[in-house]
């Protein structure tokens, strides 16, 4: 009995590595949490397009929008660690979600492993063009001249272009009003016909109303400046210290997921976004090629997680 037990096991431990070995053989889902259209569904189709070139089998790119990106995550996390489910996360749904709900149907951290960052989209500070402030500093100035008078618009309550102004108030000691909107689009165009008086918000997004004179570019929230508006401000540069956000997105594959697989999807997508045509792609759309070690993502999501939850306390917002 003994040995048979152990040659099952054998037989077992085998047949796993050589799944692994000879993995993909077949296709790949990729669940994305929102419908067709935007720079989540965009970073899926062009990095399953690779996938499917260079691994040699189908990638399916699902979409599964709603739910506050609940449906799609929480289908990805219960599925089998095979590295056949794959999910396209962001900031709403791996760092923003778990403080922001008070409970979720998937833990964004324990039910997922990094595979690799894809893209990343500059946030910009802009203000709409008949404000009384044409410069960070001069709108700091106009902040704290006149606490709760300048007001700032957002995709919603919760979102990455709520939280943004946030933290900038946060650490920059303002007092600023939100006013949500039903979307990116609505929170873009509410500034730039002078419903309010800044947003954050995507570059790419923005552009139409850069170019039209609509709105003035006042900062950006990365660390270092973009290449679209290397003359632009970071906050930090602007005396507002640690802000540092974009709006990204990440793969991620169900925990428990093989190293093997995990390296191999890994270098797989460091190789498809060095492609000049997907880099071409992307950089069109105003997302830059993001490709990251395993590691490098592990640590992004762990400080976001922490900035975030500090800021959804301190401001008191909830979703609920």
């Amino acid at each position: 009995m003994k040995r048979l037990l152990a040659a099952a096991i054998a037989a077992i431990v085998a047949s796993g590595a050589a799944a692994q070995d000879d993995y993909p053989n077949r296709a790949i889902t990729i669940l994305v949490p929102f419908a067709p259209g935007g720079v989540v569904d965009l970073a899926s189709r062009t990095i399953g397009e690779g996938l499917s070139r260079r691994l040699g089998q189908e990638v399916i790119v699902e979409n599964r929008a709603g739910g506050s990106g609940f449906i799609a995550a929480t289908a990805a996390a219960q599925a089998d660690p095979d590295g056949y489910t794959l999910f396209m996360g962001e900031a709403g749904t791996l760092t923003i979600n778990p403080s922001l709900f008070e409970d979720t149907p998937y833990d964004a951290e324990a039910d997922f492993t990094t595979v690799s960052t894809i893209t990343d989209t500059p946030l910009i500070l802009v203000a709409n063009k008949n404000a009384d402030f044409k410069t960070f500093e001069e709108f700091l100035a106009a902040a704290r001249a006149e606490p709760g008078r300048i007001t700032y618009s957002s995709a919603g309550i919760g979102t990455l272009n709520h939280l943004a102004p946030e933290w900038m108030a946060m650490e920059g000691d303002l007092d600023i009003q939100h006013i949500p909107y039903k979307g990116g689009r609505p929170a873009a165009t509410a500034v730039a016909s002078g419903e309010v008086d800044i947003s954050v918000v995507s570059y790419s997004s923005t552009k139409p109303f850069i170019d039209s004179g609509d709105v003035v570019v006042l900062a950006t929230t990365s660390a270092e400046r973009i290449d679209p508006s290397p003359d632009t401000p970071t906050m930090q540069e602007g005396g507002v210290p640690n802000i540092d956000t974009s709006q990204w997105t990440g793969l991620m594959a169900p925990a428990g997921t093989p190293e093997p697989i995990l390296d191999t999807l890994n270098s797989t997508i460091a190789e498809i976004l060095a492609e000049p045509e997907v880099a071409k792609t992307l950089t069109e759309a105003g997302a830059a090629p993001y490709p990251s070690s395993r590691a490098d993502f592990d640590a992004m999501l762990d400080r976001l997680r922490g900035q975030f939850a500090t800021i959804i306390e301190t401001a008191g917002i909830s979703a609920q």
